[in-house]
């Protein structure tokens, strides 16, 4: 039998004040975890109107003086956080070396690596909205869909590039007059690709706006082929709602067969509960027995 996420963590973590920290940490799908995250979205935003307040020319200097001291408050105490996800987790030197512990570590570091503090205020402020990544299920989606689908981004970015050079080189050979070089028509190449168009370049003869036209559409569908191959890899991640009767990978209904070890699935009306191992109905999200909610 397979131990549930929750199980393994209670199974690995005997320590009840460590396994408490780490629920409330690392598990967003406790209750614990979940206030916990509401809080760090609290702090995150107060955080984030406290600089913008800050950015006010007109307010006094002891309310400027009171927010500094509020951010290098903040500032310590995801400090103080970081230190206890590294105390609690299963694995601390695999959490100190991913993407969401280098996160956590940038959101206070500089402050101690920077003489001047109010530098590196200014720098945690755009960093500690990266920590929102953590907490948001949506970004979560979003990251996982691009990982999907680096390598059809490389392409596209390196389809643009070829793009934007070869058409950089022509508009400029059309209209030297306009465009004096071709580092200055790939430019102008790039803006009208993404239909920016900032109008501090514009092509006055006719071969100049057919090139335009054509980057123009060019762009756009190159966009929305991206744009839709990240919608379909987001609409699979959130529909994997199934886990292999094998090898425990989750995937999407409609699949007949696990896409990642082959055996053919069979999905029964009725599982066991991961809490408590008594038997309730797939659609259950909660066991009538524990309570314990099931995925």
């Amino acid at each position: 039998m397979h131990l549930s996420e929750r199980q393994q963590y209670k199974a690995f973590i005997e320590n009840p004040v460590k396994r408490y920290l780490n629920m409330a940490l690392f598990d967003l799908e406790s209750r614990l975890g979940r206030n916990v995250n509401l809080l760090g979205i609290f702090v995150i935003v107060l955080t984030v109107i406290l600089s913008m307040v800050g950015t006010l020319g007109d307010i006094s200097s002891s309310t400027r003086s009171y927010i500094e001291l509020a951010e290098l408050i903040i500032t310590y105490a995801f400090a103080v956080e970081y230190i206890l996800r590294v105390a609690v987790a299963r694995k601390p030197i695999a959490y100190i070396f991913s993407f969401y512990g280098l996160i956590d570590l940038l959101t206070w570091l500089p402050l101690l690596l920077m003489g001047d503090a109010t530098l590196a205020i200014r720098l945690l402020r755009v960093l500690r909205l990266l920590k929102l990544i953590r907490y948001l299920k949506a970004l979560h989606l979003f990251l996982s869909s691009l990982q999907d689908t680096i390598e059809i981004m490389v392409v596209v970015a390196i389809t643009i590039l070829i793009v934007i050079a070869i058409s950089g080189n022509i508009i400029h050979a059309i209209e030297p007059e306009t465009i004096p070089n071709a580092f200055i028509g790939s430019w102008w190449s790039l803006v009208t690709m993404t239909t920016v168009g900032y109008g501090d370049i514009v092509p006055v003869s006719t071969g100049g706006k057919i090139i335009a036209s054509i980057l123009m559409v060019t762009g756009i569908t190159i966009f929305a082929m991206l744009t839709g191959t990240i919608s379909v890899k987001i609409a699979q991640i959130v529909n994997k709602t199934h886990a292999c009767l094998n090898c425990m990978n989750k995937f999407s209904d409609e699949y007949g067969y696990c896409p990642h070890c082959g055996v053919e699935q069979v999905h029964a009306n009725h599982r066991n509960c991961q809490g408590c191992d008594r038997e309730i109905t797939t659609d259950d999200n909660f066991c009538s027995s524990c309570g314990v909610k099931n995925t």
